[in-house]
C-alpha cells in the first residue's frame, strides 16, 4: 500500500464492490476470517511462493510478467533487480489459461493476506485482467498503473473485510483502538490494514486520518530505510473533502506537537 493512495472514482468503487459481494456470495457469504484458498480456488488461482536467490523461478517470473503494462524480458538476474527495485512482495501472472500469484517467501504469514487479496482483485476486475492479458503495444502510464493499483488495494481490503459486513459491525463501535484491535482478531488481518479500513470503511463522509510513521522523537521505532517520517498516510473521503490542503508533512507535524518522547503508551 502506498503512502497515499490517489482517490478512486464513484463508478469504479460501485464496479469493485458488485465484483467483490459476488465472489463472497459464491463462497456462500463466509464467516470471518475469510479463507482465501477458497478463494483462490473458486477463481482457478495457483500460489507459489519465490525466493530472491531461486534463479530458475525468478527466470519463470522474468518471461511472464508485465509491470506498468511493459513486459519485462531478460535473465533472472534482471527480474531480481526488477524485486528489488519495486520492493515487489507480490505479482499476478496471466499466461492463456493459466494463472498463478507469486508471493514473496520472506513476507510473513498474516501479511500475505492483504497482498493475495490485493492480487486476486486484479484478477477479478475485467479491465485490470483486460490490461494484464493485453499485446502491450500500448504502455500504461504511471499515473494509470498507481491508480490499478489502488484499485487492487481497495478491492483487496473490500474482500478480506467481507465486503460491506465489516461497515455494518464498525459502526456499533466506537473510534478508538480497543475496537480495531478486536476487528484485527475477528478478520484475521494486519494491524495496518484493519487501521486503513476503519479509517475509510466504518463512515466515509466523516473526516478522518490514520498514520503510521517512525517516532518523532525517537529514531529507533519505526525508522524508514527511505528516510521518509510517514510510511502512510490514511484518509476518509470525508477527509479529503474538507481538508484536501492538509498532507502528511502536515499531519506529521501536529501529532509531533503533542506527542511526547516516551517509548510506549497510546
Amino acid at each position: 500500500m502506498a503512502a497515499d493512495e490517489p482517490p478512486i472514482g464513484h463508478f469504479e468503487t460501485t464496479d469493485i464492490n458488485s465484483h467483490v459481494d459476488r465472489l463472497l456470495r459464491d463462497l456462500g457469504k463466509p464467516d470471518p476470517p475469510l479463507k482465501l484458498d477458497q478463494v483462490r480456488t473458486l477463481q482457478k488461482l495457483d500460489l507459489t511462493y519465490y525466493s530472491k536467490s531461486d534463479l530458475n523461478l525468478l527466470d519463470e517470473m522474468a518471461h511472464r510478467a508485465r509491470m506498468a503494462g511493459s513486459t519485462i524480458l531478460g535473465s533472472a538476474k534482471r527480474m531480481a533487480e526488477v524485486v528489488d527495485q519495486f520492493g515487489l512482495r507480490g505479482l499476478l501472472m496471466l499466461k492463456e489459461n493459466e494463472k498463478k500469484i507469486f508471493i514473496d517467501d520472506e513476507v510473513v504469514e498474516l501479511k500475505r493476506r492483504f497482498i493475495i487479496a490485493h492480487e486476486v482483485t486484479h484478477d477479478l476486475l475485467p479491465w485490470h485482467r483486460s490490461l494484464l492479458l493485453g499485446d502491450n503495444e500500448t504502455t500504461l502510464s504511471p499515473s494509470c498503473h498507481q491508480i490499478m493499483e489502488a484499485e487492487a488495494n481497495y478491492g483487496g481490503r473490500r474482500l478480506i473485510f467481507m465486503g460491506g459486513q465489516f461497515q455494518k459491525e464498525a459502526r456499533d463501535c466506537l473510534l478508538n483502538w480497543k475496537s480495531i484491535e478486536a476487528f484485527k482478531k475477528r478478520y484475521g488481518n494486519t494491524l495496518t490494514t484493519t487501521l486503513w479500513q476503519m479509517v475509510c470503511e466504518r463512515d466515509p463522509s466523516h473526516p478522518v486520518f490514520g498514520m503510521i510513521s517512525r517516532h518523532p522523537f525517537n529514531a529507533t521505532i519505526g525508522n524508514r530505510q527511505d528516510g521518509e517520517d510517514v510510511a502512510y498516510f490514511i484518509r476518509s473521503n470525508g477527509f479529503r473533502a474538507r481538508f484536501a490542503n492538509v498532507d502528511q508533512d502536515n499531519a506529521f507535524d501536529a501529532m509531533r506537537s503533542y506527542a511526547s518522547n516516551k517509548t510506549r503508551g497510546p
